[in-house]
């Protein structure tokens, strides 16, 4: 087990996310806060949860508040060529979106030689979701969105990145 596993994973969200943002909606994602969470649970007017398995095991929530998710959703709409204005397609949207910035982080986890899968994305939205802390390590990362100019502010990006703290063996 590597000792710094949990700084490579924030390292690389926070290098990731921003670069996702910035090339598939033009929007500047910031960081703004980072660091170990003992929240119990979570609950967001919009959330994915995309799981890990293989080297490491975890889960990446990737989650909007009502404000964030208005603002944002048209973007990303745009970017996959979608009519925003479809209420059946929102959730699925943000599914595949928050799918494809977990790609991107495994992407680069493999790159540091981790055999990681992810999972098919889950739809947690107005959920109350219980987090084990027995189980999990958890890292809270907030990120400002702004327009590409930089000055409208756009909301705040939730991600809650769990670690599990012991590894199942492998078979």
């Amino acid at each position: 087990m590597d000792p710094l596993i949990d700084e490579k994973f924030i390292l690389t969200v926070s290098q990731v996310l921003p670069e996702h943002f910035q090339k598939s909606l033009l929007v500047y994602a910031e960081r703004e806060a980072y660091g170990p969470s003992k929240n119990e649970g979570l609950c967001f007017e919009n959330c994915t949860l995309v799981e890990f398995v293989g080297d490491i095991n975890g889960k990446v929530y990737l989650a909007l508040d009502g404000y964030t998710k208005l603002k944002l959703l048209p973007k990303i709409a745009k970017a996959f060529q979608i009519d925003p204005t479809s209420r059946s397609h929102s959730a699925s949207i943000m599914m595949e979106f928050a799918n494809q910035i977990a790609g991107k982080l495994i992407t680069e986890m493999r790159l540091g030689r981790y055999e990681i899968d992810i999972l098919p994305p889950e739809n947690l939205n107005h959920k109350l979701v219980p987090i084990s802390l027995e189980h999990f390590r958890q890292y809270i990362l907030i990120f400002n969105l702004k327009d590409r100019r930089g000055e409208d502010y756009m909301g705040r990006l939730y991600l809650i990145l769990l670690l599990e703290k012991f590894p199942t063996p492998k078979n």
